[in-house]
């Protein structure tokens, strides 16, 4: 029995002693086992959000419906902004805040942050957008309608269409329909409607000025009584106008048809319809701009691919630069010193010195460079 009592003791002696053991601290040479933390991983320079440049200019590009920006002071394109399909016409706000774009096939306008390079509101227009205006205080926009026949209102603050004003269809039964070969600009037929592809606000006057290539003409709309009140003959293929000059004239740049090619831009006194003066600048005129001053009108024609420079007082050629392949949109920088000139066919802009009608640099543009914003912040 003690002999059994013995080998119990000595069992739990030897438990005693293992439990002891178990429970001893570490030791302070023994390596601490430590949760190891998830740490981010690095982020690719290429992801990070890309500052957009001080000095930009915009480029639409018609056929990829994309606008391109370009920093100005590497000539490369840092940003390509995927927009509405066949995006057409370009607009800033007065404090190149926003960039607005006008789709022209999908019937809606694009706002753009130029500081992030991000669009902020997509605008329901109608149904094919394709010139716009701004009044001065970046609150109202308004887009003509080609297909519709009419000028849509938007309100910038609820970034929404709010109203439009109609252009009239009937009292053009006897003016003489531009034959069934032709085509205007966009590559549709002349056919029914007015087809309005211009616009000029004059808020001075209260009244917008809206080209019509369908009827050849310039329709008149008071803002105040808030319909067309006047129209005055103008000539085919409009493009872009202008109010320039000392005495405020309208300045229309239109090429033409197919069978008969202008020459020439047309000066015209609004006052109770005024004089109409034909400025001779060259074959087929498609894009038209104005120096801050008002003095020189910059006019680029395609036929003979050249930017030729006006004297807006005695209307004469000053001098020309010529250019290559389709020229089309024109824009100028903030000094007035260069000319941006897009070119259609070889996807460049051309860069123009002002001072002596020379070509600077050429810019690649990417595919159908339809219209230019230039922006300086």
């Amino acid at each position: 029995m003690i002999k059994h009592n013995k080998i119990i003791l000595l069992l739990l002696l030897v438990i005693s002693l293992a439990l002891t053991a178990c429970a001893q601290p570490v030791s302070k040479t023994e390596p601490v086992q430590r949760e190891k933390i998830a740490q981010a991983p690095a982020k690719d320079p290429a992801d990070e959000q890309r500052e957009m440049p001080k000095e930009a200019l915009y480029v639409c590009r018609y056929t990829t419906n994309q606008v391109a920006v370009i920093d100005l002071a590497t000539g490369e394109t840092v940003k390509e902004i995927p927009v509405g399909a066949k995006p057409m016409a370009f607009l800033k706000s007065p404090d190149e805040k926003y960039i607005y774009v006008a789709n022209s096939g999908s019937g809606d306008v694009y706002r753009i942050n130029t500081s992030t390079g991000e669009i902020e509101a997509k605008i329901a227009i109608g149904n094919q957008p394709v010139a716009m205006a701004i009044n001065s205080t970046g609150e109202v926009l308004y887009a003509l309608d080609y297909y519709l026949n009419r000028v849509s209102i938007v309100d910038l603050s609820i970034r929404s269409m709010i109203g439009f004003y109609p252009l009239n269809t009937f009292g053009f039964e006897e003016r003489i329909e531009p034959p069934d070969c032709c085509n205007d600009i966009f590559g549709e037929p002349l056919g029914a409607g007015r087809k309005p592809s211009a616009i000029v606000l004059d808020e001075a006057k209260g009244k917008i000025y809206v080209g019509n290539m369908g009827t050849w003409d310039i329709a008149v709309i008071d803002l105040q009584e808030e319909k067309e009140v006047a129209t005055f003959d103008a000539t085919f293929g409009i493009n872009e106008m202008i109010l320039s000059g000392t005495d405020n004239k309208l300045y229309v740049s239109a090429a033409g048809n197919e069978i008969d090619i202008n020459d020439f831009i047309l000066s015209m006194e609004l006052k109770g319809g005024g004089n109409v003066d034909k400025l001779k600048v060259g074959g087929k005129p498609v894009s038209i701009t104005s120096s801050a001053d008002d003095t020189v009108l910059y006019v680029v024609t395609e036929e003979e691919a050249k930017c030729v420079g006006l004297d807006t007082e005695s209307g004469r050629v000053i001098d020309n630069c010529p250019l290559s392949g389709q020229p089309g949109d024109i824009v100028l920088s903030k000094d007035g010193r260069k000319a941006y000139i897009a070119n259609l066919l070889e996807g460049t802009v051309f860069v123009v010195d002002t001072s002596n009608y020379t070509i600077l640099d050429t810019i690649q543009a990417g595919v159908t460079p339809k219209a230019l914003v230039y922006v300086n912040h």
